[in-house]
């Protein structure tokens, strides 16, 4: 029997097949365990990715507009649950609850919520050549939002429903108004025989102002309900879109203050309301010129502060068409206005509140004296209830200050007053002053950007529609 030759290390050294091999392998062991750590580090990158992923989009959950009207716990719940159902389904991924921390804080800050949202997640992903490297890869994920909710605000408009608010919206409107019954302005009143107004088709049967109506003829006070209408659809819109919760309420004023919609929330189901009870926004009957026509509320001043209110018998009754008393109405609502919150969703706070005014800014009103007119072309008259003064002057801002000083913000739209060069009425009471009445409506708005001019020919709604905007992202917070 053959007996085997012992190994020579000798031998083997000095063939160079053998040396190949030797070097093979010994560099194959290295090799092998650097690809095992790049096929584990390219599962633990796009499992890195997909959880970084996840986690973002976790933190916006509780930071839309929806959850954001509900509670830090409930944002919390939301952005676990979906990180969470989430974060299973990612391949090769051992999913730990245990190893994930959701905070979410709300801060109350001066008129907003601010809401900031961490999430955290210990990851660990098998390798699958552990056995060379790690049994594990581990990695934490952070992700992280803030944003501050819109505040909600409570939407009071007043509009007004005097008779200077019947002259025509365009200039075609006016040249045809005059042409066709030879007076700017559409009457609204019982004597279809004016002598003021007449010549046109219907006349003796309908009032002017109706036969602005039949033949398309817009008045303002007609875009101005249109523009009102309007914004309720905009804040219905906007706060779908932004989570907020607006209110409205719309008021208007002549010689009186009524109420046409109390304060409602302008959700889908109360747009339509809203806008059929602002259909109501029609100046006062007149009998004729100066006189009031009966069976209506009438309400007079019993001193410089004071006023009280009767309802008219059949017959009309002399008021020298004293029939804008914008004091009288800002002091009215004043009242109606409780004091603003910050807009938040803390318990306990209440809306801001902004005061939207609508008007040609001429005050055209029955005093109790003429020291309370703010100019010195005053006009006394008297009838049934007593002796007074007509006063026509730009707004007197001092309740816009009072209004302003609770924290109401106050926004104006001002329908150009048109000058009527040459008419004795205008140049006397009027035109002495015209320059001041934007003055002193720029001065009763909030800011600069709460105020617009609308003249004739100008697209009321769309100038309205834009002070709501403006009024909605000027409302006081800090970040969004």
């Amino acid at each position: 029997m053959n007996r085997l030759k012992p190994f020579k290390l000798k031998a083997m050294l000095a063939d160079r097949n053998g040396n190949v091999a030797i070097l093979f392998a010994l560099a194959a062991i290295p090799l092998f365990i650097a690809l095992a750590a790049a096929v584990d580090y390219a599962r633990a990158a796009k499992a890195r990715g997909e959880i970084t992923a996840i986690a973002d989009a976790a933190v916006l959950t509780g930071t839309t507009p929806a959850m954001m009207a509900q509670t830090a716990a409930t944002a919390t719940t939301a952005v676990t649950n979906m990180f969470t159902a989430q974060a299973q389904g990612i391949s090769g991924l051992s999913y730990d609850p245990t190893k994930l921390t959701v905070s979410v804080v709300d801060t109350p800050m001066a008129n907003y919520v601010q809401r900031t949202i961490n999430v955290a997640y210990l990851a660990q992903v098998p390798n699958v050549f552990g056995a060379f490297t790690r049994a594990q890869s581990g990695f934490t994920v952070t992700s992280a939002a803030t944003t501050s909710s819109a505040p909600n605000i409570d939407f009071y408009m007043l509009v007004d429903t005097s008779p200077s608010m019947e002259l025509p919206a365009t200039t075609q409107g006016v040249t045809d108004m005059v042409n066709q019954t030879h007076c700017a302005f559409a009457c609204h009143e019982t004597n279809m025989a004016d002598t003021e107004s007449k010549g046109y088709v219907g006349y003796g049967k309908i009032d002017s102002y109706t036969y602005a109506e039949k033949n398309g003829i817009a008045l303002r006070i007609d875009n101005v309900r249109a523009a009102v209408k309007n914004v309720a659809t905009s804040a219905y819109s906007t706060m779908t879109s932004n989570g907020a919760n607006y209110r409205m309420a719309v008021y208007g004023f002549n010689y009186n203050f009524s109420q046409f919609q109390g304060l409602i929330d302008t959700t889908s189901a109360n747009v339509a309301t809203i806008q059929g009870n602002v259909s109501g926004l029609i100046p006062p009957l007149m009998a004729s010129n100066n006189n009031l026509a009966g069976n209506q509320t009438y309400l007079y001043p019993t001193s410089a502060s004071t006023y009280n209110s009767v309802v008219l018998g059949n017959s009309p009754l002399a008021n020298d068409d004293a029939m804008t008393d914008f004091s009288y109405a800002m002091k009215q609502i004043n009242t109606v206005m409780p004091n603003p919150g910050n807009g938040t969703n803390v318990s306990g706070d209440t809306p801001q509140g902004v005061l939207v005014i609508i008007t040609d800014g001429v005050v055209d009103a029955s005093l109790y004296s003429s020291t309370s007119c703010n100019v010195n072309t005053t006009l006394p008259y008297s009838n049934t209830y007593g002796s007074f003064t007509r006063c026509q002057a730009p707004i007197d801002t001092a309740m816009c200050t009072t209004i302003k000083n609770r924290g109401i913000r106050i926004a104006v739209l001002y329908t150009t007053y048109q000058p009527i060069n040459g008419q004795y009425w205008y140049d006397t009471y009027v035109g002495p002053y015209i320059s001041q009445v934007p003055a002193n409506l720029q001065a009763c708005a909030s800011s600069p950007a709460l105020y617009k001019e609308v003249t004739t020919d100008g697209d009321i709604k769309t100038e309205l529609n834009n002070l709501f905007k403006k009024a909605v992202s000027t409302a006081p917070r800090l970040t969004n």
